[in-house]
């Protein structure tokens, strides 16, 4: 079985078909183009795949996706953006990576349009080595640091591998953060269980994992958020102004740095 070598992913896939009515607020906006300290959702999850060498980005866009597309093109972005639509959107959000399975021709980040996460996060998700017929999914072992535990999915992990995966899950020792690589195995999956009522990516990672094939990859102490209530955009915000736009925290060190080395120079110039 060959494996993939762990090179920066340049091409991602964001599902951003959902109808987002917990976070609606009576305004018609898509909900990846909420804002989250002054910047839509969407568009920072861009700006993270880009930084981190991401060239092609594929969106799946449903509700209000012309809406959708259309505020995206306020903003500039160097990777390559295409569009897969989804009239099928009430669906659950397998049904919605089902709509972009062509994008998928190898080692590809799958991510969520309301999700936040440090570049750390990413890195341990990207550079995790994937065998071509197997997928790998973010988890974070902090149960006990989750913001919202009872919206969380939980997982399954036994080594370095997921056994079982879901919202109502009693024994459980990670939570899924909903940052993926996945290859077409995860396309194939989907589709045996796909049908009338559509299915959802973890019923997909049920298929994997029962056939040992869905890896599990720690994220470690990286910083991330389901943003998905007034209340977690609110600490969502919170965390950005604790720990710089990047939720790394490395941003508000260099300022500090900075600030620090000011003062000391103001206090030079003093004497």
């Amino acid at each position: 079985m060959s494996t993939h070598p762990p090179p920066i992913r340049d091409r991602a896939v964001i599902l951003a078909a959902g109808l987002g009515r917990r976070l609606a607020d009576g305004r018609p906006v898509p909900k990846p183009l909420r804002e989250v300290a002054g910047v839509p959702l969407i568009v920072r999850i861009i700006r993270a795949l880009e930084k981190g060498g991401a060239r092609e980005i594929g969106v799946v866009v449903g509700h209000l996706g012309e809406d959708l597309t259309s505020g995206l093109s306020d903003y500039e972005h160097r990777a390559k953006l295409s569009f897969f639509p989804n009239e099928e959107y009430e669906k659950p959000n397998g049904t919605s990576m089902l709509k972009a399975r062509d994008f998928v021709t190898g080692p590809t980040l799958l991510l969520m349009s309301d999700h936040l996460w440090s570049p750390r996060l990413l890195s341990s998700v990207a550079s995790y080595p994937v065998a071509e017929r197997e997928s790998v999914l973010g988890v974070d072992y902090r149960i006990d640091d989750c913001f919202d535990l009872d919206d969380a999915t939980k997982v399954q992990v036994r080594g370095d591998r997921i056994t079982r995966i879901g919202k109502e899950l009693d024994d459980y020792n990670a939570l899924d953060t909903w940052l993926f690589l996945i290859t077409p195995a995860l396309i194939e999956a989907l589709d045996t269980v796909n049908g009338p009522e559509g299915c959802s990516l973890s019923q997909g990672v049920a298929v994997l994992a029962a056939e040992g094939r869905m890896k599990a990859a720690d994220v470690g102490d990286a910083t991330w958020i389901d943003v998905d209530t007034p209340e977690t955009q609110a600490e969502a915000e919170r965390l950005i102004a604790a720990l710089g736009e990047d939720l790394d925290g490395t941003q508000n060190m260099i300022e500090g740095r900075i600030d620090e080395l000011s003062r000391a120079r103001r206090k030079t110039l003093k004497r």
